[in-house]
């Protein structure tokens, strides 16, 4: 069964949407502490004896299996914005944007999730390659020496299970910087960390996002 179980969950990730959700009417909905899920013990056992052959309808079934293991009707709110995929562990209050922390517990790698919510779009998560990627970096002195040392440089996320990430900035105008980190490695997940970044989510002060801002690049001592 756990065989299954492991080909089902790898079926279901290779036909997933990509990682960062997308807004809809649903997904607008003010996200809140009682959206936060706690899965039951034996819930891994039920899902996997459940699910185990559903197919491209994993998504569904893990809707319909947190709605029976307890999840309340808004925790399957925003798994259903997380694509069927993973739901929401802890929540943070951070004025008109908040901090959202989500698990996908089928990945195989970066499992822990950071989202950005109730601002301007709705949802936005930290690792979004169409927010965070090379040509977030462009320009900066510091990934440039960097990335002439290692050409295969690459952008991961950093620690997003602690609740000091991201770190909150009001900025003068009365807007948000939410500062978050990545590491940089010699090309792949498995290899070595070269260096760090901070990067800046920048919200206006009614929570509209505006833009990305790399706030520090730093190479790691050897």
């Amino acid at each position: 069964m756990k065989s299954l179980m492991y080909l089902a969950a790898a079926a279901w990730l290779a036909s997933a949407a990509p990682p960062a959700p997308k807004a809809s009417p649903a997904a607008a909905s003010p996200v809140g502490p009682e959206a936060v899920w706690s899965p039951p013990a034996e819930f891994r056992g039920t899902f996997d004896a459940s699910c185990a052959g559903a197919g491209r309808d994993m998504s569904a079934c893990f809707l319909r299996a947190i709605k029976k293991a307890g999840a309340s009707p808004a925790a399957v709110a925003f798994a259903r914005r997380l694509g069927g995929q993973g739901y929401l562990i802890q929540f943070r209050e951070a004025g008109v944007v908040d901090v959202a922390y989500a698990e996908y517990p089928f990945r195989a790698n970066e499992n822990r999730v950071i989202l950005l919510v109730n601002g301007e779009p709705p949802t936005i998560d930290v690792d979004d390659p169409s927010r965070i990627s090379a040509k977030t970096f462009a320009g900066n002195a510091a990934y440039a020496a960097l990335l002439r040392s290692a050409p295969e440089l690459a952008i991961f996320p950093g620690d997003r299970s602690s609740p000091r990430f991201p770190r909150v900035r009001t900025r003068a105008d009365g807007g948000r910087s939410f500062v978050v980190p990545y590491a940089l490695k010699d090309g792949c997940h498995a290899c070595r960390t070269l260096g760090e970044a901070q990067v800046g989510f920048e919200f206006d002060a009614r929570g509209r996002f505006e833009s990305v801002a790399i706030m520090r690049v730093q190479a790691r001592s050897r």
